[in-house]
């Protein structure tokens, strides 16, 4: 099992996967984050027209947007947050994550 999976699978059987969720969720919508991708995905959408747009096209281009709009702070805490649950969470023979 790979580092990443066995975080993710500690990550799960603790409940911290959700929690992180939330708490991602909770600091998009505090950040205006969720109401400007919101704004972008309408306007984008009135401009290729509704008619002459599917939901794969939509998808290809909003993703990527919201990815790039999530604001760097929020990427970094998430970052410690799981650094920080790995650390003490950690279990003999795995790894630590990496710093970056």
């Amino acid at each position: 099992m790979t580092t990443k999976t066995a975080l993710n699978k500690r990550l799960q059987e603790s409940g911290e996967r959700e929690e992180i969720k939330r708490y991602i969720r909770e600091r998009l919508t505090q950040s205006g984050w969720r109401d400007d991708l919101k704004e972008y995905t309408i306007d984008y959408i009135k401009n290729k027209g509704l008619e002459k747009i599917n939901v794969n096209e939509i998808v290809s281009e909003i993703a990527p947007k919201g990815r790039s709009m999530v604001p760097e702070n929020l990427k970094t805490e998430i970052i410690e947050k799981i650094r920080s649950f790995n650390e003490t969470n950690q279990r003999p023979g795995t790894q630590e994550l990496p710093r970056f």
